[in-house]
């Protein structure tokens, strides 16, 4: 944390230990860190995760039923322009009037299952936001139970600022697990089958491109995961340092102003700051 250094240097040492894989390579104890990726350990923390989830069953139950049911009417709706196209516009079975009656008939139920989708969807998200902030309060219970508990010399190097940051910006962050952990898998997974069911009834041929495409795809998407993830561990761990600091800082404001060190923690705080940023 010396001011004499620059966030360009700090982040050209981010680079060289991105490349050579050393972001992870300690804990915050000084031992060895977790490796989510040895065997077993993604197991355990699923099995953790579920355990957090477990009382609130009912609820996640009730917000992929219907997250579900929106899937499905938003899959639906180009059917309603197939038939519109195909059915009544270029049938020549039909007269004037008859095409009139089936496109109003049409349009009709069309608009009733957008204002449902759009109803259904609304009310999912409402219940899943209640969901996640009863999920958000039992994190932050146990989180601030484990902090009780901790030993004085492990408290003493998170700072203040760093278990502020924790019980706050690790525990948002840790509920949005929710909707991209749980619900939006599951909910891609059955609308890409539900796709691919209307393709193979309307055109083989397009559905089979597509059934080629998307091999590569979930390849390029695991890909970019596992680079992505060990920066977003490597920030959130500069964002802890930074707000430890900050609560440090202010704790003994009167000490800091004492000595005269208004610009020196300016010079701290931004450097940080713009390290992160880069």
């Amino acid at each position: 944390m010396s001011p004499a250094r620059s966030s360009k240097q700090r982040y050209q040492e981010f680079v060289q230990d991105y490349k050579h894989r050393r972001l992870d390579a300690t804990s915050e104890d000084g031992g060895p860190p977790p490796a989510p990726g040895q065997p077993g350990a993604r197991r355990a923390y699923l099995r953790e995760y579920l355990r957090w989830l477990k009382p609130h069953r009912k609820e996640l139950a009730g917000v992929f039923l219907v997250a579900l049911v929106v899937a499905g009417l938003q899959m639906i709706e180009p059917l309603f322009i197939r038939h519109i196209v195909d059915r009544v516009i270029l049938n020549r079975d039909l007269d004037l009037q008859a095409r009139l009656t089936r496109l109003n008939l049409t349009g009709l139920v069309f608009l009733a299952v957008i204002i449902l989708s759009h109803v259904g969807g609304g009310f999912k998200d409402y219940r899943q936001r209640i969901l996640n902030v009863r999920v958000m309060l039992a994190l932050r219970r146990a989180l601030y139970e484990r902090l009780l508990h901790l030993p004085l010399p492990r408290l003493w190097d998170m700072k203040t600022g760093g278990i502020l940051s924790r019980l706050t910006g690790d525990v948002e962050t840790t509920t949005g697990l929710l909707q991209m952990a749980v619900i939006s898998p599951a909910i891609s997974v059955i609308r890409l089958i539900i796709a691919i069911g209307i393709l193979l009834a309307l055109n083989w041929q397009l559905a089979v491109t597509a059934l080629a495409i998307i091999p590569g795809v979930m390849v390029l998407s695991l890909i970019f995961t596992r680079r992505i993830r060990p920066i977003y561990r490597s920030v959130r761990k500069d964002v802890e340092v930074v707000d430890g600091r900050v609560g440090e800082t202010f704790s003994g404001i009167r000490v800091v102003r004492a000595f005269r060190q208004e610009i020196q923690e300016l010079l701290r705080f931004m450097v940080c700051r713009h390290t992160v940023l880069r």
